[in-house]
């Protein structure tokens, strides 16, 4: 789906944020980017739908170099869709429903079937009874699931969350990630940046691990979250379920070696040894 050939970014005022990176992306993943702040998450996103240009080297999304032209954008912004970390970045019509609406009536749809595209995204997200609300006088978690479905009513290919679960309580973020979950399809990506290292573990197929603008891993989770050495160095932590799966590990060495993903599977396992 997506290639990203030694490209590099800078700042207008000298700030290197992206250092010759080079990844390829598959359809059908999900995908979650890891990193300390400043690492280079977020310019990366915004390089993926054409918000910022490559200082040097080429992106190609489904075997074509990006263009920057204005047709060409529209497109692409069409196919790649963000969803901010702060939903009131995206959030501004009166209601929930002409907000969904917005992304559709852009891309040159009639407001009847915008409406129609609006209303049936809302039904899927079970945001439903929300869709005569204020965007403003909604919960955080709300507003997030609702800026979220403003990106998904457009069916893009790549749809990339930053942050998608900041700010939200622990029972809160899982919610959302099955939010999240629910609407992929198996031709689209999700790719988001998150901090926290459990959610990652266990949600996502593939992890991206970058360090100060350079790609320092790219693989299943189960692989890079049992190398300390690389965590240490990208200030990363190991997932508690590696951590005490290890420790039990080290107690029952006759036990099965395959990592478990989730609470439950290493629950299974510990009651069963």
């Amino acid at each position: 789906m997506l290639e990203v050939n030694d490209m590099s970014y800078v700042y207008p005022d000298g700030t290197k944020a992206l250092d010759q990176l080079t990844l390829t992306i598959q359809s059908g993943r999900k995908i979650a980017i890891l990193g300390n702040n400043g690492a280079g998450k977020s310019s990366l996103f915004l390089h993926f739908n054409g918000l910022l240009q490559p200082t040097e080297g080429e992106i190609r999304f489904q075997d074509k170099p990006l263009s920057y032209k204005r047709k060409a954008l529209k497109e692409l912004r069409r196919q790649v869709g963000i969803v901010f970390q702060n939903p009131d970045a995206q959030l501004f019509s009166p209601t929930v429903l002409e907000d969904v609406m917005y992304g559709p009536l852009q891309l040159g749809y009639s407001k009847q079937e915008a409406e129609r595209a609006a209303l049936a995204t809302l039904e899927v997200t079970g945001l439903m009874e929300l869709r005569s609300k204020p965007p403003h006088f909604l919960s955080l978690g709300q507003k997030k699931r609702v800026a979220i479905a403003g990106v998904a009513v457009m069916n893009p290919k790549l749809l990339i969350l930053d942050e998608p679960t900041a700010g939200l309580d622990p029972l809160y973020a899982k919610k959302m990630m099955a939010f999240v979950s629910e609407l992929q399809d198996e031709e689209q990506t999700i790719l988001l940046s998150t901090h926290d290292v459990n959610f990652a573990y266990e949600w996502a197929d593939e992890i991206i691990i970058l360090y100060n603008g350079r790609l320092q891993a790219f693989g299943p989770p189960e692989d890079l979250f049992m190398q300390k050495d690389l965590l240490k160095r990208c200030h990363l932590e190991q997932p508690w379920i590696v951590e005490v799966f290890a420790a039990w590990q080290a107690a029952h060495p006759d036990q099965p070696t395959t990592v478990p993903k989730t609470k439950e599977e290493l629950l299974r396992i510990i009651q069963n040894s």
